[in-house]
């Protein structure tokens, strides 16, 4: 089991495109944090534990690890770099496999913690608590008009406006409401504050997490392209380069006013939940069609 002298383990959580890759950046420029890249793989394990049975029995786990080091995921971000040093560490449920894993690729760079930032994890928070009961959650929040507007530029991202408006409002809100009942575990961030004032948040945070603030995590962008596979960099231009204001509100130009109002029908007390800053636009009829289709679409 992890040993009650170890710190636990930091989950970083936010709708995709959130900012959480430059946060996670920040955090592993620190010399006591290992953030690798995205895993993708603790939750959707932890529901197939029952192919694998007692994982206390090494020819168990070591079937469970060899199909966790094919995930994509995992194999882009070199989280499993040597098998046979997870497998040497005493394992004896899932909590202790994946502190494994992750805790060999920590001390593989002489770092004492280790923490995730997987986004696809965010509406599975109680999952994640259920693994490491004392596990920190860090949740960064953006202005949901520039999560939509930057999922549009990816190519795998789907095009749909009211779908990313709908799934930004229910992970976002998912975790705010399972955040309040994780009370002192729980820390919610706004990007936009991150961006604005970096050192006054990351001191924030690492009070929250039980760090010593380190200005290091400020010159991140230095060795970011080492630590960002490099089949994501294109993905992560921005987030590679310091927190720059200016890229902030895009939504207020490169967003038309039909999309605006669409925005504000669909997740408007959402936007009013995080303190972002509404222009209530007269809605059109079209617009109002949608909040209806697909708010009887979610009680269906």
């Amino acid at each position: 089991m992890i040993g009650k002298e170890r710190k636990p383990p930091v989950f970083l959580l936010g709708s995709q495109r959130s900012g959480t890759t430059m946060l996670r950046l920040m955090l592993n420029n620190h010399p006591d944090l290992a953030i690798p890249h995205e895993s993708a793989f603790i939750t959707i394990y932890f529901r197939k534990l029952g192919d694998y049975g007692d994982l206390s029995r090494k020819e168990n786990a070591r079937k469970l690890l060899g199909d966790v080091a094919r995930h994509p995921l995992v194999l882009r971000g070199k989280l499993i770099a040597d098998p046979e040093a997870v497998l040497a560490r005493p394992i004896h449920d899932y909590r202790d496999f994946v502190d494994a894993i992750f805790q060999c690729y920590a001390d593989a760079l002489g770092k004492a913690r280790w923490g995730d930032k997987t986004p696809f994890y965010t509406p599975d928070i109680d999952v994640i608590r259920r693994i490491f009961p004392t596990a920190k959650i860090v949740h960064l929040v953006r202005d949901g008009r520039d999560v939509v507007l930057s999922q549009r530029s990816i190519e795998w991202m789907s095009g749909n406006l009211p779908k990313l408006v709908l799934d930004w409002q229910w992970k976002t809100s998912i975790a705010h409401k399972v955040g309040a009942v994780l009370g002192e575990d729980f820390l919610e961030v706004r990007y936009e504050d991150l961006v604005r004032r970096p050192e006054e948040i990351l001191r924030q945070i690492c009070g929250f997490i039980g760090e010593a603030y380190d200005p290091t995590m400020l010159n991140y962008s230095v060795n970011a392209t080492d630590v960002v596979p490099s089949g994501s960099l294109k993905w992560h231009r921005n987030s590679v380069k310091p927190p720059d204001p200016t890229q902030l509100e895009k939504w207020k130009t490169k967003l038309s006013k039909s999309e605006r109002i669409l925005f504000e029908q669909l997740a408007g007390e959402t936007l009013d939940l995080f303190g972002y800053e509404r222009e209530h636009l007269a809605p059109t009829v079209a617009s109002r069609a949608l909040k209806v289709y697909y708010t009887l679409l979610k009680r269906n």
